[in-house]
């Protein structure tokens, strides 16, 4: 088990965080400054989850927001260091793929998969984590949606939806650059934007950025570090105000995110795994730290070493049209990506298995909105939507037994390599409205409804053949993988194989219902039904050829959130309060055989309750101070024929796969509490210098990593620390700071997971990702 500290659980007065230095620091200066001071007015959050523009306190919905302020304050380039900023939302890159839990459900790793959150970036869906991986380029706002939003972002969100908004063109000419140097890591960030008129009538805008760093995990027994990013990323962007009522923005967008080496190593391990490893590398030592002992087998061609690079281009172009009084949105949208990973698939210096992963995926989607106009007893939403996917990867695995032999095992000293290719096309079509009835100035009730069509067909192949070069089908090595040792069988899944059916439809029909009551103009309460899916598909890691496991089942969710916005004390403190209730059916999970091959399916039944809030205090003119927590209590409330971890495996005497029951145990990335402690200082320095401060304190409880509870991948309650100190020229002109991160230099457990070949003798070993250690970081920018 991971533990960072031991920190008392007990409600209220010995509440976890309780203990928070910074909860301490602000309590202290609650009794020195004076509560005479001149207090600021918090400004209104516009926020764009209901597709179009409206205050965050007036939507019923739990959300949190950030700014693009507030992202580059705390040093946030990417969703996963956002996510520890706020409670009950999870998201980290995983070993090929990403993750992306709130309220505890997300997906698992499996390249067949869609997510349970869905990501949106200028109303635009974003199916696959790589298509999003440069999301927070020049970055306006990043909303974050809690709980089932299926009436206007449609299916895959039945955990919520991350809504981000890029900066747009402006009229008046703005420009800057920034360089960032992270001294842990050795990073260097560069970052240029420009925009302003073009014409009358056209303005543009041009952002550019690139990252360098040395990685943070050492690999002591090749003496190289990692994971070392090299990355870019462009975009240009064209508003043109065509008429009065008619406005088209063309955004076009490339990227390349190059990564050497991965953050994964051996951090436990059994007696038996030991041994084996160190015939390879004396000094090999299972440790959970930044260090890792790996040696790879030869990758593609004559590349050495682990890597992983993705491209990535986005087309889209944005029509608003005034008719009158109501506005028609068209946002048409062409997205594609391809990457190529190569790692050691064995996580140790033995060199026995590397995986290669080939993948490209195309989208185009197509949304039409029409919203009438504001201020009316009836207010509406219709909508269209459309979306054309092909997916198409491909996998090798290289593996050599004859390592194993010289290891010391009996094993047939026989190499070979499985070639794994997965094709999918999936359409999905849907319809949807919304309708806002105003029943009183105080009273209003929204209902929407969308029904959707999904349609998949798809094609998987698994086959052994020469080692390093698996074009061919060999029969000898088909037989003996399969037969002999049980890892990977040869198998063809199409049109033509019996019993079977490779082409998926589903229609559904989702919904919410809101009743919103306005106080007065400053507080509000709600309560919100609603219902939600996920598609159901085809499993891509099915190694052992299952016919019954191939396909898994949609994933459906019903929910019930009521809550309370108020903004008080004259506007300078904000609160926000939800407390939620959702059942989801047929939960798909993905579980690790401990050989070579993931077990997917659906869990039968699953129950998440709990409450949250979050508040903004404007203390003075010159302190705001920001809190926001989290109660989590998630668990599978029938899942009788769940996948076995390592122990339960190695334990196993009954006849047929190891099975174990999951009913009541709690789900995966969990917490029961979370919380997020920040605060803010400005002052005037000179008459050229203003001073600005922030600290913040970020605390997840115990939670789970892997969904078969194996309590090895069980990460303890842990605080992180942040801090940032920052010059900013009275003029506007410079921004001078120093921001720290992870100060405790907490050790994290991102991810892990068994590693393969547990039969031979690897069982209870386990590969765990760590996440980057206290670092801090330069910050200079100039504003033109």
């Amino acid at each position: 088990m991971i533990k960072q500290h031991t920190i008392p659980k007990a409600l209220p007065s010995n509440l976890p965080f309780a203990q928070s230095p910074l909860v301490l620091s602000l309590c202290l200066a609650a009794t020195i400054l004076s509560p005479q001071l001149q207090a600021q007015t918090l400004e209104e959050v516009i926020v764009t989850a209901t597709k179009r523009e409206q205050g965050l306190q007036d939507i019923p919905i739990a959300m949190s927001v950030m700014n693009s302020e507030q992202l580059s304050q705390s040093g946030i380039v990417g969703l996963d260091d956002m996510s520890s900023h706020m409670p009950a939302v999870h998201i980290t890159e995983a070993t090929d793929g990403d993750q992306v839990f709130i309220r505890g459900i997300g997906s698992g790793v499996n390249f067949g998969f869609e997510q349970s959150v869905g990501t949106f970036i200028d109303n635009v869906y974003y199916g696959r984590g790589r298509n999003a991986r440069f999301a927070f380029l020049d970055v306006e706002r990043v909303e974050v949606l809690k709980g089932p939003q299926s009436t206007l972002f449609g299916k895959n969100t039945i955990a919520g939806a991350i809504n981000i908004t890029t900066a747009t063109p402006k009229e008046n000419f703005e420009s800057y650059v920034q360089a960032n140097y992270n001294t842990e890591l050795e990073g260097r960030e560069l970052t240029g934007m420009i925009t302003g008129p073009l014409s009358e009538t056209v303005f543009g805008r041009l952002v550019a950025k690139s990252y360098e760093d040395n990685g943070y995990v050492e690999n002591t027994y090749i003496g190289e570090d990692g994971p070392q990013m090299d990355t870019w990323a462009a975009r240009g962007s064209l508003l043109w105000h065509a008429t009065p009522d008619l406005s088209l923005t063309l955004k076009v967008e490339k990227g390349e995110f190059d990564v050497v080496g991965r953050p994964q190593m051996i951090g436990k391990a059994s007696d038996t795994a030991i041994s084996l490893y160190r015939t390879a590398y004396p000094d090999f030592d299972p440790d959970f730290n930044f260090e890792r002992s790996m040696a790879n087998l030869q990758g593609p061609g004559s590349r050495q070493g682990e890597y992983d690079e993705t491209d990535s281009n986005i087309y889209q172009l944005t029509i608003d049209y005034q008719l009158d009084d109501h506005t028609l949105r068209s946002v048409t949208a062409y997205t594609d990506y391809s990457f190529e990973l190569f790692k050691d698939a064995d996580y140790s210096p033995l060199e026995i298995t590397a995986q290669t992963r080939r993948e490209e995926h195309k989208q185009l989607s197509q949304e039409f909105v029409l919203l009438s106009p504001t201020g009316q007893t009836l207010e509406y939403k219709f909508g269209l939507f459309f979306q054309d996917t092909d997916l198409e990867h491909h996998e090798e695995v290289d593996i050599s037994l004859s390592n194993l032999g010289a290891a010391g095992l009996p094993i047939p000293p026989l190499d070979g390599s499985s070639n794994h290719t997965f094709t999918q096309e999936g359409e999905s079509w849907s319809a949807f409205a919304e309708f806002t009835w105003n029943v009183s100035e105080q009273f209003r009730t929204i209902v929407g409804i969308r029904q959707s069509y999904d349609e998949k067909v798809m094609t998987n192949t698994t086959f052994m053949g020469e080692f390093q070069n698996p074009t061919e089908p060999d029969a000898f090595l088909c037989q003996v993988y399969s037969d002999a040792l049980g890892f990977i069988k040869c198998f063809t899944f199409d049109e033509n194989t019996p019993n079977f059916d490779n082409r998926r439809t589903e229609q559904h029909t989702s919904g919410s219902i809101a009743l919103q009551y306005d106080f007065d103009s400053s507080m509000m309460a709600y309560l919100n039904l609603s219902n939600g899916y996920k598609g159901g598909g085809y499993d891509e890691s099915n190694r052992l050829a299952s016919v019954e496991n191939e396909e898994f089942d949609d994933e459906t969710v019903e929910s019930l959130e009521i809550g309370l916005k108020a903004d008080l004390l004259d506007r300078r403190l904000r609160l926000n309060l939800a407390a939620f209730y959702s059942e989801y059916d047929n939960m798909q999970v993905s579980t690790f055989d401990g050989n070579s091959s993931f077990v997917v399916g659906n869990a039968s039944e699953s129950r998440v309750q709990g409450a949250e809030g979050d508040l903004e205090f404007a203390w003075t003119d010159s302190i705001t101070v920001n809190a926001a927590f989290s109660y989590l209590d998630a668990e599978y409330t029938s899942f009788p024929n769940a996948a076995c971890n390592a122990e339960q495996e190695a334990s196993w005497s009954e006849n047929g796969p190891c099975r174990q029951d999951l009913s009541g145990a709690p789900l995966q990335f969990a917490p029961e509490w979370s919380a997020s402690f920040s605060a803010e200082y400005t002052r005037s320095l000179t008459e050229f210098w203003d001073l600005q401060v922030n600290a913040t304190a970020n605390f997840m409880d115990d939670y789970e990593v892997a969904n078969d509870l194996d309590e090895n991948l069980r990460v303890g309650s842990y605080w992180k620390m942040d801090a940032r100190v920052a010059l900013h020229s009275s003029d506007g002109h410079w921004m001078l700071a120093l921001l720290g991160k992870n100060l405790t230099d907490e050790k994290v457990l991102a991810w892990g997971n068994d590693v393969p070949f547990g039969s031979l003798g690897f069982a209870e070993t386990y590969h765990m990702q760590i996440d980057p250690p206290r670092s801090f970081e330069i910050q200079a920018r100039y504003n033109f």
